[in-house]
């Protein structure tokens, strides 16, 4: 047992388990007695973290990159997901007058596009099935696109109808950034990098819908709803330049021998073999073939890193491949993304859409444009939040050195317990302090504060689930964005709820589901191994996962 991580005794080699740091004793360098001195390692003070996954030797291996790439990539695709991110929810500080502008109750408006968080959730698994297929580049090439269209056509929407369908087209826009970002982090950095990596999309994530929600409040107040989505259209235009030119598809096949962390053989002994003989094509086990080092391909040119579609990516059935996500859902590690995940954050697209309904009424009588600066609240936990990344990566690099240098995925899982004390506090607190009346500022930050504690989570979640399943994260985190087809449900109740029962009940229930739902993280630590060795050996499993 490693640190309350039960063994696995059926498997050699776990996927997900990988030597992250040698043991800094008379085994220096040791790995199940194998020397890894061989092994490529981090620098500076990361010069005992073993690199997983190992990058190869060809110039195309997006591990190869420089890394100037890898975070001006990052950086745009960010930046974009906080574009994105105000896209949802920026018209929400304005949805008491557009309810009087349509003629319609509060409930109906917000509920009725809520359908376009409904078209986010199913449209991921196309988005997904595409992405595999074609690559990542092209999805979120399209994505903006989209993105930019619906823009401007909601620009010039002036009913109800027409405002719904560009929504609905939009959301389908923004499911490329639901599912694919993350894969993009784990296709270019190392496991130990990928923490302050995620936390810095996640802060550009929630900068985006505070900081989007906190500026729409002036603009719909003093220029009116649609100048919301004129001016996201000008930004979709310049982010469908820069990707074109700066963001390159970012997919590559290596041979499986460099991904420690995957191989359910004993592919991390042929690694280790081939860096002592430093001849990898000399190395055979199990295998038919030497290892691909991959040193003989050439780097592709800036002309051919310009291709919107590089090609076809994988030989699968694109129809299977879209259909995979909802057999993901079978996969317990996946299953307790989608619930722990899932639905906590879902409560926040939620809170998000009733924050009108909540301020503007006595006592608070908010004006559009006061009930738009709530978000700064969250706006500042998400900048406070950034912290979390290299929390986890600190955590988790910390936990491998306790547990004799090797790494465990539930390790990312550990600062879950940060997110529980602070959601309950958060939730509960919000309920009653708007229940009691309670000046203004209470609710307020407790509002930010539950924005803060999510970010742990979130954080521990991605890397959990890339780690867990890196070779189908695309699949595995469409499968968690059905939770928008819950927060879609909730959005149609949630406004009648508060009136009829009042906040303190319902932010009360929401938060005995909160802890309800943290405690889950207690078996899936214990059992996280053996599970990850289940699903990578049981035939049914294996054929989930196109194997």
């Amino acid at each position: 047992m490693g640190l309350g991580v039960l063994d696995d005794h059926h498997l050699e080699h776990v996927p997900g388990t990988a030597p992250l740091a040698d043991m800094m004793d008379a085994e220096h360098h040791q790995y199940h007695g194998r020397d890894t001195s061989g092994l490529k390692h981090g620098t500076g003070r990361n010069a005992d973290i073993v690199l997983v996954p190992q990058p190869s030797e060809s110039p195309r291996d997006p591990l190869n990159w420089p890394q100037w790439k890898k975070e001006l990539l990052l950086l745009i695709i960010s930046i974009d997901t906080a574009v994105v991110g105000a896209w949802g929810p920026m018209i929400s500080p304005g949805f008491a007058e557009m309810a009087v502008q349509f003629n319609m109750s509060y409930n109906s408006l917000n509920g009725g596009l809520g359908w376009a968080i409904f078209a986010i959730g199913i449209s991921c698994f196309v988005t997904n099935g595409l992405s595999v297929k074609y690559g990542r580049r092209p999805v979120m090439m399209l994505g903006n696109l989209m993105l930019f269209i619906s823009s401007v056509w909601a620009y010039h929407a002036h009913t109800y109808e027409s405002l719904l369908a560009s929504r609905i087209f939009g959301a389908i826009g923004m499911s490329p950034f639901e599912v694919l970002t993350t894969a993009v982090i784990g296709d270019i950095y190392y496991v130990h990098e990928c923490g302050l990596r995620l936390a810095f999309w996640g802060l550009c994530l929630s900068v985006g819908v505070g900081g989007g929600s906190c500026i729409s409040g002036y603009i719909i107040q003093n220029l009116g709803w649609n100048w919301t989505y004129g001016i996201c259209a000008i930004f979709y235009g310049v982010f469908i330049i820069l990707i074109f030119f700066f963001v390159p598809e970012t997919v590559y096949k290596r041979d499986p021998a460099y991904n420690l962390d995957l191989g359910t053989t004993d592919h991390t002994e042929e690694m280790l073999d081939a860096a002592k003989t430093k001849d990898a094509s000399n190395i055979r086990s199990v295998r038919v073939e030497p290892i691909y080092t991959g040193a003989d391909e050439k780097p592709y040119t800036w002309w051919e890193e310009l291709r919107p579609v590089r090609g076809v990516e994988s030989d699968e059935n694109l129809l299977e491949i879209i259909v995979r996500p909802f057999g993901m859902l079978l996969f317990p590690q996946v299953f307790y993304g989608f619930i722990t995940y899932g639905l906590s954050t879902s409560w926040l697209v939620v809170m998000g859409g009733v924050l009108a309904q909540l301020f503007t009424a006595p006592p608070y009588n908010f004006s559009v444009s006061a009930v738009g600066l709530i978000s700064i609240s969250p706006l500042v936990a998400a900048l406070l939040s950034i912290v979390a990344g290299p929390l986890n990566d600190m955590a988790v690099k910390q936990l491998a050195r306790w547990n004799k240098g090797i790494y465990e995925p539930e390790f990312r899982l550990s600062l879950n317990v940060l997110t529980l004390i602070l959601g309950v506090i958060g939730f509960f607190g919000f309920g009653a302090t708007l229940q009691n009346h309670d000046p203004w500022a209470g609710p307020v930050f407790l509002y930010g504060l539950i924005y803060f504690s999510m970010a742990f989570l979130n954080i521990g979640i991605y890397g959990y689930i890339t780690e867990c399943h890196r070779s189908k994260a695309p699949e595995a985190f469409a499968s968690l964005n059905l939770r928008n087809i819950y927060s879609f449900g909730m959005n149609y109740f949630i406004s009648s709820w508060i009136t009829s029962m009042g906040p303190l009940q319902v932010f009360s229930t929401i938060g005995g589901l909160h802890i309800f739902i943290l405690l889950l993280t207690i078996p899936m630590w214990i059992f996280g191994k053996k599970c990850r060795s289940m699903t990578a050996r049981v035939p049914f499993f294996k054929k989930l996962q196109g194997h």
